[in-house]
């Protein structure tokens, strides 16, 4: 408060005692927002958490700053009675994950700092985000330091512009992670941005609209500087391992290549894994020449073995007369695990054709479990959002809450709705009453057995990819779910707002932000977004919808 009374009177900073030279730091703070899918509140120290608040919080100047970094899928939902403690704030989340943006800013602006959010709904919609925070970045994270530069002038902007593809030179300090009590098994990190493939479910055609690289030299040093920084007594210190987060991995073949030289001869690099797409499962001289390069683990989009399923989302790279299985099995016999993840559609398939699918992987000997189970959610500004829109199958009130991957976002199903709620509740709760235990067992063990390996560390992998689904589904909210969009609980986070909060401040920052009015139709926000995507992205159906309303308004004068 100190600080922000002397800027009030623009008045010098303090001087810090210690260092009489130098103008006591500010306070900055870089959350990483997170509700789970379970809709509880508790940590689970995931590794797989994004890196994205590790980038924003390394673009802040720590000569003139304090920076700290919050993870609440690594410390658990922030506790808004230290929001009085920072100067600045960065927040960042998924697209499930923005109304938690929104509480937090509530506090951390009551408390006098200045909040500034990125992710998806900022960049898909900046306009609508900057409501509720100070600034808002679109794209990139690179704008940050353009924001923290302005904010020393006391002159923030409203948006931020930078394309995510724009990679601008700037070292990633890992050392924040242990700084801020963060401590994964693993070093993560990103050697590229964005994807060339444009599957009409994801965000990354939109956000991204391609694929970019970091320079090598400079990824060479990143990894470097994580390996140092690393605690001495850590497992990534003592067995370094590395997961490329990149969108994917495998965009740009010489590239990739180059990468992996870097791996294999890198002298302290224990192993790596990566995010590919299925396309390269195929070419069975590469897979050969990753397990050499010392690749343990390769995460693919399998998405589904329903043809019709991967043709309606444009997942071109899955199609073919490959055998996916055979590959899988290739893969794991030169000693790369291999995960996935798993969708359903319930607008195509029945609980039947559901629960058929899934007992086969369970039953087929050389295929894995898939490392997440999903239903398709219609991520707001995707061409499939646009078009599911337009011919009205999302489901009334839908709300950025219910994208979370395991809500039912859309009307018309192919079932009985109770059917697929019964069966949700049981694959996302319960999947050992459609997969028996033992049968993933004994799979693992066959695993491990046919990888050739007897590195613990590999059957650890092997294992943990396995029976993560399992592991996933060990925490069930208290109250009953309905899994269906407009009606499914809220997180404990949404009650969570002062007693003497006024009503226009609750409904700013505590109700949930819906994506569809009661009818199915689009909610108030969205509608100046229509116009101005639909020439680029809005699918001929939403411009056939257009005219049918234009033409009942002028039927009905």
């Amino acid at each position: 408060m100190q600080f922000l009374a002397s800027l009030m009177r623009r008045q010098p900073l303090p001087i810090d005692r210690h260092r009489p030279d130098r103008p006591k730091k500010r306070k900055a703070l870089v959350i990483c927002t997170h509700l789970r899918p379970g809709r509880v509140k508790r940590r689970s120290k995931y590794v797989m958490q994004p890196i994205s608040g590790l980038h924003v919080a390394s673009l802040i100047d720590s000569e003139h700053f304090d920076v700290r970094l919050y993870h609440e899928d690594w410390h658990g939902p922030f506790d808004p009675h230290h929001a009085e403690k920072y100067d600045i704030v960065f927040l960042t989340g998924l697209q499930p994950d923005f109304d938690r943006m929104r509480q937090l800013a509530y506090f951390f602006r009551s408390a006098g700092a200045k909040v500034v959010a990125g992710g998806s709904i900022c960049t898909m919609f900046p306009e609508f985000a900057a409501q509720f925070f100070d600034a808002v970045c679109a794209g990139g994270v690179d704008s940050v330091r353009q924001v923290v530069a302005d904010f020393e002038r006391n002159a923030l902007q409203r948006i931020y512009r930078s394309p995510i593809m724009q990679i601008s030179s700037y070292a990633v300090d890992y050392s924040l992670l242990a700084k801020s009590g963060i401590s994964p098994s693993v070093h993560l990190m990103e050697s590229s941005r964005g994807c060339s493939f444009r599957c009409s479910f994801c965000v990354i055609p939109q956000e991204v609209g391609g694929h970019a690289k970091y320079d090598l030299s400079h990824l060479s040093a990143t990894i470097d500087n994580a390996l140092k920084t690393s605690p001495l007594f850590s497992f990534r210190r003592w067995y370094p391992t590395i997961i490329f987060l990149d969108n994917n991995f495998s965009d740009d073949r010489r590239f990739m290549l180059q990468v992996c030289k870097l791996m294999r001869n890198h002298p302290k690099i224990r192993g790596w894994a990566a995010l590919v797409t299925q396309n390269i499962m195929h070419d069975r001289e590469l897979i050969k020449y990753m397990a050499d390069a010392k690749c343990i683990t390769l995460f693919f989009g399998l998405e589904s073995f329903d043809q019709a399923l991967l043709k309606k989302y444009k997942k071109k790279q899955n199609l073919g007369r490959h055998k996916i299985i055979d590959d899988i099995a290739f893969a794991e016999s030169n000693g790369i695990g291999i995960g996935y993840g798993y969708l359903f559609d319930p607008r195509l398939q029945t609980v039947q054709v559901m629960e058929d699918q899934i007992r086969m992987i369970g039953q087929h000997p050389a295929l894995p479990m898939p490392v997440y189970l999903s239903v398709v959610a219609p991520l707001a500004g995707t061409e499939g959002f646009w078009s599911d829109l337009a011919s009205r199958q999302l489901r009334p009130n839908l709300r950025l809450r219910d994208l979370d991957g395991e809500t039912v976002a859309y009307s018309n199903l192919a079932d009985d709705t109770d059917a697929i709620v019964t069966f949700l509740e049981k694959l996302f709760r319960r999947p050992w009453t459609i997969v028996s235990r033992l049968s993933i067992f004994l799979k693992t063990v066959r695993r491990i057995i046919r990888s050739g390996t007897y590195d613990p560390i590999h059957w650890y992998i092997i294992a943990a990819a396995n029976l993560h689904c399992f592991v996933w589904s060990s925490t069930s909210p208290a109250q009953a779910r309905t899994y269906l969009a407009g009606s499914e609980l809220l997180d404990p986070q949404y009650e969570e707002f002062p007693p003497d909060i006024s009503r226009e401040d609750y409904q700013h920052y505590f109700e949930p932000i819906a994506l569809t009015d009661d009818t199915g139709g689009p909610a108030e926000w969205l509608k100046p977004y229509i116009p101005q995507m639909k020439e680029k992205r809005v699918p001929q159906a939403f411009k056939q919808a257009n005219k049918a309303e234009s033409a009942g308004v002028e039927a009905s004068t």
